[in-house]
């Protein structure tokens, strides 16, 4: 069950990142902006980051057995509509079904884990879970630039496919550990569930600083191609990967960081030296004077490296609540997590602004700044974080 919901994130990675892996393809096939490029990444997060709320409490109430065959099909008519549509609008529908549907994939995985398996692997789960994701990162900006020279129909082809998939294989074998059979929608209860997380001061907090860590991969990675084609004069696939050695980075360290955090007390201090040495490598990307292929992938795995301890932040948060909310305030976490995807118009704005669609180096650096920026403002807020503690019985 557990890895089954593991591909799900993997495949809703490879679907998130879509728009940065065939920017140039869109925006032709598309006839649009790049402002309206960033609004069409905006449209995705417009829909997954607030059902961040509700897919929790839907999951804690109604069971992943109920929930998760559902959202799986709203990611596959989303590809659909992706594969088919021209228009502008229809895309931008398509991208909000495919964010509704995916907003369930972590939290799903990690509500499953918390049921079925023993709290004291809980962080090497949640580790081992970001590396399914990485994977689907890597997948995306390794593979699927080859892609790009050929229609989008036969990529989404493949999407639906897998999609269908996953979907047989979520109706057969997921199970809840306690029955939600008779469980009916009740709005209220949804309700209290979010208002009782969200008034966790520490939900917030390690919600806040996983905004930060995450801000490399939610907000860089949609540029990044770009970015190093025009820095290093790359050809797209080596630009993508590049890029993808973030992924590679992050997938490596997970599950290591996660076994580490599981073994010691002080869990905090690796966010802290997680979050430091990410901010180094994204400062070493942006303003370091590096000229070959290979100092910029060093760089991105060492950035990859350090936001793999961003997990942790979901292990804090489910400690704040009890076993039946866990996926509620994975959720919660989670929405905090995501808010950052609103700077992504901003960030295509300033792009604009400064270079009049002529992007030199120093916009890009203007541009992006505020990511180095939230990581070091990060380090204050892991500090106000407070440790957790697991006893004998969990």
């Amino acid at each position: 069950m557990y890895a089954i919901a593991a591909f799900f994130y993997f495949y809703d990675f490879i679907l998130r990142l879509i728009p940065s892996i065939m920017m140039e393809n869109i925006i032709e096939r598309l006839q649009i902006t790049t402002n309206q490029f960033g609004i069409l990444e905006l449209s995705f997060y417009i829909v997954y980051t607030p059902m961040q709320l509700l897919c929790g409490p839907l999951l804690d109430e109604y069971g992943a057995k109920r929930v998760l065959p559902g959202v799986i099909t709203l990611c596959i008519l989303g590809s659909i509509l992706s594969a088919i549509t021209k228009n502008y609008y229809w895309y931008l529908m398509a991208r909000t079904l495919i964010g509704f549907g995916s907003a369930f994939a972590f939290v799903c995985v990690l509500k499953i884990a918390s049921e079925w398996l023993p709290k004291k692997n809980y962080p090497f789960l949640a580790g081992l879970t970001t590396t399914f994701g990485m994977l689907g990162g890597i997948f995306s900006e390794s593979v699927a630039p080859a892609f790009n020279q050929f229609d989008q129909t036969y990529f989404y082809s493949g999407i639906v496919v897998i999609g269908a998939i996953l979907l047989i294989l979520s109706m057969i074998f997921i199970e809840d550990k306690e029955s939600h059979d008779d469980s009916e929608f009740d709005l209220k209860l949804i309700i209290k569930d979010i208002k009782l997380v969200l008034t966790k001061s520490q939900i917030w907090v390690a919600g806040l600083i996983g905004l930060a860590m995450f801000s490399p991969i939610q907000l860089f990675v949609t540029w990044a191609i770009k970015f190093f084609q025009q820095d290093l004069g790359t050809t797209e696939i080596l630009a993508g990967n590049i890029t993808s050695m973030l992924f590679w980075g992050a997938c490596t360290i997970a599950p290591i960081s996660g076994w580490i955090a599981g073994e010691i007390t002080h869990k905090k201090r690796l966010l802290f030296i997680g979050n430091s040495v990410a901010l180094l490598g994204m400062v070493g990307i942006l303003y370091s004077a590096h000229t070959d292929v290979l100092s910029a992938m060093i760089l991105m795995f060492i950035v990859g490296a350090g936001i793999a301890t961003q997990p942790l932040v979901f292990v804090y948060a489910t400690r704040q609540v009890s076993l039946h909310l866990t996926a509620t305030a994975v959720a919660a976490t989670n929405f905090i997590v995501n808010l950052s995807s609103l700077l992504q118009p901003y960030i295509g704005s300033q792009l604009i602004e400064i270079s009049k669609q002529v992007y030199s180096l120093e916009s890009w650096r203007y541009a992006l700044s505020i990511i180095p920026a939230l990581l070091a403002v990060n380090l204050i807020a892991i500090m106000c974080l407070k440790e957790i503690q697991y006893d004998e019985n969990d």
